[in-house]
This record gives C-alpha cells, structure tokens and sequence, in this order.
C-alpha cells in the first residue's frame, strides 16, 4: 500500500470519528452513563467523549509515524492524476450520519 493511501485511510478514520463525536454530542444526554467495553467500567457522555477524542489523537499520531512528522511526505499530494472527491467525501460523511 502506498504511504498517500495509508494517510488517506488515517484521514478518513478521523472524519469517521469525528462525526461519531458529534452524533454522541447531539443524540446523548448529558447524564447518560455507559458500560466501557474494553474495561467494563461505568462512564458518562464526558468520558465517552474523551475516549473518541484519545481514538483520534491516536490517530494522528499514527499519522506522524508514517509521515516523519510530516518530512517525507513532501508534494505526496500534488500528484496532478491524484483527485480528491470531494462529493464522494461528502456523500461517505453523509453515510457516517445517517
């Protein structure tokens, strides 16, 4: 797999959850309290919250890893036969959504 991709799948894993994060901000009360299920201990929206946003930040730096923070990424994306979709984007967020 090429490294472009890779860092695509990354990005597309932070809209992922990103959108989850704000179905849980718009769909859950605040006093809600949830089963963690990889520890099995009780938690509310707050903590929910925070776990995604751990998820996200973990990604991000996954991201750094492959990218060399950045340094061997250079021009990766200006390829002019590489096309960003941005209706399928949106349409695969609108999917995430729904």
């Amino acid at each position: 797999m090429s490294l472009a991709k890779e860092i695509n799948e990354k990005l597309d894993e932070i809209i992922f959850f990103t959108a989850e994060m704000q179905k849980m901000e718009d769909e859950i009360k605040g006093d809600a309290s949830f089963k963690n299920v990889m520890t099995g201990e009780m938690t509310n929206k707050k903590g929910a919250i925070k776990v995604v946003q751990a998820m996200i930040d973990q990604i991000k730096e996954d991201i750094n890893l492959l990218s060399n923070n950045g340094k061997n990424v250079n021009d990766i994306f200006t390829n002019k036969f590489y096309i960003n979709d941005h209706m399928q984007d949106k349409q695969i967020v609108e999917e995430i959504n729904s």
